[in-house]
């Protein structure tokens, strides 16, 4: 467990390099700076909504069509959108109600059209098995400004079931 999430961590650093080097260096004004914060975290309240309402359709509207590059489920691992969207909308069918409560997000611009998102939240879940779940969950994710808006082009979330 700790190798794949070690391993996890150095992909996703890879992964930020990679696109930090592909763009040309571009200074980023604080006005900018500020905007990109704003906009990225307005999507991700939009996420959070979707999540909250069990809402598959609108939570993929989320993550990129064009440029995804895969995502992390604790130790689940998706290269593929399909796959990724399709196991996430399986897992809202099992649930019959869902809270999921930011605690802290940080947005950190790292281009004009790359940014970084973390956080933590407060969830629980009631499964249609009548079992309630709560736990700490933390996504760590990167967005990409595409033509029409912000998109999540990789996910990492993990899970800690109190």
């Amino acid at each position: 467990m700790k190798i794949l999430s070690r391993n996890a961590l150095i992909i996703f650093i890879v992964l930020i390099f990679i696109f930090c080097c592909q763009q040309k260096q571009q200074n980023i004004t604080e006005r900018d700076n500020e905007m990109i914060k704003n906009e990225v975290k307005n999507k991700f309240e939009k996420l959070i909504s979707a999540l909250n309402n069990l809402d598959s359709h609108e939570w993929s509207e989320i993550y990129s069509k064009d440029e995804f590059i895969s995502a992390f489920v604790s130790t689940d691992f998706y290269s593929s959108r399909k796959a990724f969207i399709n196991a996430i909308t399986s897992y809202f069918t099992m649930r019959e109600q869902q809270k999921v409560e930011p605690l802290e997000v940080e947005v950190t611009a790292l281009t004009p059209t790359l940014a970084l998102l973390t956080s933590q939240e407060k969830t629980e879940m009631l499964l249609k098995n009548g079992e309630n779940m709560r736990s700490k969950h933390v996504f760590t994710m990167i967005w990409k400004k595409e033509a029409e808006d912000w998109k999540i082009i990789h996910s990492h979330e993990s899970w800690n079931i109190e």
